[in-house]
């Protein structure tokens, strides 16, 4: 702070001495000293001329006390603002002092805080902080960093559809600082997981909030970092988003940025020494070359580098980066999965952060950006919503749902098969051209996977034992969990990112094994295996040969063609008299049986007319679903059923449904292939008016003629929304009440009328008027 009320002149003079001796990177204050007209050029040129840079800082000095005060202040602006780079370090405690003399070093960063500044409203900070041409590179690298920041967002805008290209930026994730859970813990976690409820289970995926730790906090903590995470969990979105805020700083403060990534080794191995590293692999000063590298030595700690998606130390240049070896003062930034971690290389020397992914709110906020309204079609499907806490699944989800070239909503499993053939390319880094011949060689790694998913599912266990495959584009889909069992002895285990994944995967062994899909659909009718059911919606889109593809480039055409002409017969004559059986002994579904709404997911997952015709046949074209609660996605489901039937009607019972407005939209669809018997329009009102969201009570009008169906006794919440109802349209509604019995009793009726007689006529006015309803007895 500063406190002193000397001349600047005299505050030169009196700390010449020290100033001659330690004043450094003399280029920087001659550029600013030249830039602001104390120096001229060949005033520049002499001081450049001397041989030492003793005698270069006496002759600046001299030069400067001798043009007087206003030169002076001028050479004290240039020293505050450059400190960090023309006065060095500042000094610690113990460099303060030094004990074997009765001196004490002249501390020229106090000295310089002491001087009174002009207070001045916009101070010209426009200073260089070191050689011109470092300047020019550093703005070469922001650049370059800004044309990384641009493909790499690019590369995730290019999956949506051209005028559905949402602007996507960096969104918080969830980063935690604390170390590792203990192996006892691990354990625990995972026994109690296999213990909860499937709803339950699956939210456990998606991680609790913490506090909020930020990339510009990473970034400007002086510290060495390495982020650990799953793959696609965010690890190269949060350095990005560090480039991201490097480029845009507005700060005149000389540093360089520098990311290197891990997965192109071909480029990284080779390389013989930091020269190479920086300026081959990256990017090349344009000018100036030695005095840009000798700037990013002298002042490493101005220097940060990102090796993202490290594996090892194949490198020998980037492993002495990493040992302090060539940039003493640089920070490092390192991401890593969890089984590339080196525990003796970063415990010393890095804070490690774990990146976990989406909060719940962070999910909701994603598809938000990337799908506007359409988020609701992911946010009714547990599955999918914790599924998206893995940023790289929620960007295919976005894209997918959003796509036109896919029904709306689209399959489930296509969403998976999209994810599946993403993660391949993006870890292989194989174009989409290459992409199905490269399945195709990784099919037996792939198999193996899926076997094991197989038998970890069977057992209804998250922990995959007995993993062979060391494919490291595979086992992408996987986390590793490090058990450390003895001081010498790590065991490592593997999970999926998602249950829901480890499923399908699952489906798609089984798919290669039709031999053991019988037993399976039996396993589906015990308590034991009743978990098994969520492998056949799986099977059933597998089976097609629709774009997106993966079986095929698996195994033959002809197997797939083989299992297909059995298996939706197989399904249906499996499961519908285990359903008759069950509506015999008039049993409650506590979620052991499959229930026809859960048959009607299955063959839309298929797209395929017969298999739907085969099960309308086999119920007498009479589908049940009382009771359901009927979210987006089982409303598609029955509304694709429906639609199938092109010659024959569809009797259908909602009886006391839960509907969503998003499924009543899908309902609307199929309507026309439905009986429109007295019983359906009054179950379609009533879920419809005792339904907490705002619902389209217009289409539903349009599809009878402007009738609102209604019971004679109900819920008083179901009368006061058909009020609602009436009072907003504009013309008369026609309200056909139902009875039990033949003929009402005149008082009843009498309040009935009353309960409806709000209308307004053409003149704006409100009148009560029994003409606004139409009684028909039921």
């Amino acid at each position: 702070m500063a406190c002193t009320s000397q001349s600047a002149k005299n505050y030169v003079k009196t700390a010449r001495v020290h100033l001659v001796r330690e004043l450094k990177n003399l280029s920087v204050i001659v550029q600013n000293l030249n830039q602001k007209g104390v120096l001229g050029e060949e005033e520049v040129s002499l001081i450049q001329a001397e041989k030492t840079d003793e005698n270069k800082r006496r002759m600046i000095l001299d030069s400067v006390i001798k043009k007087g005060e206003a030169a002076c202040y001028e050479l004290l602006k240039i020293i505050d603002m450059t400190r960090k780079r023309t006065l060095g370090r500042l000094p610690f405690l113990s460099e303060k002092t030094n004990e074997t003399s009765r001196e004490t070093k002249f501390d020229l960063h106090h000295w310089i805080s002491c001087f009174s500044f002009k207070e001045e409203p916009q101070m010209d900070r426009n200073y260089l902080q070191g050689p011109r041409p470092c300047h020019r590179y550093q703005e070469k690298l922001k650049l370059k960093v800004k044309k990384i920041l641009n493909d790499f967002w690019a590369s995730s805008k290019n999956l949506f559809e051209e005028n559905k290209k949402p602007d996507l930026l960096y969104i918080s994730l969830i980063l935690d600082t604390q170390s590792n859970a203990s192996p006892c813990k691990i354990k625990k976690l995972k026994k109690k997981k296999s213990k909860l409820s499937r709803p339950k289970k699956l939210r456990t995926y998606i991680p609790e909030e913490k506090p909020d730790i930020s990339p510009c906090e990473l970034l400007k903590t002086d510290k060495n970092i390495v982020l650990v995470g799953k793959p696609g969990i965010g690890k190269t979105a949060l350095t990005h988003e560090m480039l991201r805020l490097w480029a845009e700083r507005e700060s005149k403060e000389l540093d360089y940025m520098f990311y290197f990534d891990m997965r192109e080794k071909a480029h990284i191995t080779n390389v013989k020494n930091l020269e190479d590293l920086l300026f081959t692999v990256f990017s090349e000063p344009d000018e100036g070359k030695d005095e840009v590298l000798q700037d990013i030595k002298r002042h490493s700690d101005n220097v940060t580098i990102i090796f993202d998606g490290l594996t090892d130390l194949s490198s020998p240049v980037v492993e002495k980066l990493l040992n302090k070896d060539l940039l003493p003062l640089a920070k490092i930034i390192i991401t890593c999965r969890a089984d590339d971690e080196d525990e003796d290389l970063f415990s010393g020397n890095f804070d490690r952060v774990e990146v976990k992914g989406f909060s719940e709110q962070t999910i909701k906020t994603y598809l938000s950006a990337t799908l506007g309204e359409d988020q609701k079609k992911v946010l009714s499907n547990l599955e999918l919503i914790t599924l998206c806490h893995v940023p790289m699944y929620a960007l295919m989800v976005a894209a997918c749902v959003s796509s036109k070239h896919v029904p709306q909503p689209c399959t489930i499993t296509e969403i998976y098969i999209n994810i599946v053939r993403f993660c391949l390319q993006i870890n292989s880094k194989t174009k989409k051209k290459d992409l199905n011949s490269f399945i195709s060689t990784k099919t037996e790694e792939i198999l193996s996977l899926a076997e094991v998913a197989f038998l970890a599912t069977q057992q209804k266990s998250v922990n995959l034992t007995n993993l062979t495959c060391k494919d490291s584009c595979v086992l992408s889909f996987l986390k590793p969990l490090l058990i450390k069992e003895a001081v010498t002895e790590t065991i490592t285990t593997h999970a999926f990112l998602h249950y829901t994944v480890q499923e399908f995967f699952a489906a798609l062994w089984l798919l290669t094994n039709p031999d053991k899909i019988r037993d399976v659909f039996q396993q589906c009718l015990t308590e034991e295996k009743k978990h098994m059911k969520h492998l056949i919606p799986f099977m059933c889109r597998l089976l097609n040969e629709k774009s997106p593809s993966l079986m095929k480039h698996l195994i033959p055409d002809q197997d797939l063609k083989n299992t297909s002409n059995w298996y939706f017969k197989e399904l249906i004559n499996t499961f519908l008299p285990h359903l008759c059986e069950q509506e015999e002994a008039d049993t409650e579904d506590s979620g052991l049986h499959v229930v026809i709404l859960f048959l009607c997911q299955c063959l839309y997952e298929s797209q395929s007319p017969e298999a739907c015709i085969y099960l309308l046949d086999k119920l007498d074209y009479h589908l049940d679903l009382s009771g359901e609660s009927l979210d987006p996605y089982p409303c598609c489901a029955v509304a694709y059923v429906v639609t199938q039937s092109k010659e024959r009607k569809i009797r259908l019972n909602l009886e006391d449904v839960i509907i969503s407005e998003q499924g009543m939209r899908q309902l609307f669809r199929c309507l026309e292939n439905v009986e429109w018997s007295d019983l359906l329009p009054q179950q379609l009102w009533k879920a419809f008016l005792l339904s907490e969201e705002q619902m389209d009570f217009v289409t539903l009008l349009s599809l009878d003629g402007n009738h609102l169906h209604l019971p004679s006794q109900g819920e008083k919440q179901l009368f006061e929304r058909a009020v609602e109802v009436m009072q907003w349209m504009s013309t008369k509604v026609n309200v056909c009440l139902y009875w039990d019995r033949e003929t009402p009793a005149c008082q009843s009726l009498s309040s009935d009328v009353h309960l409806f007689g709000a209308k307004r006529n053409t003149m704006g006015h409100w009148r009560r008027s029994r003409k606004i309803c139409s009684w028909i007895y039921a």
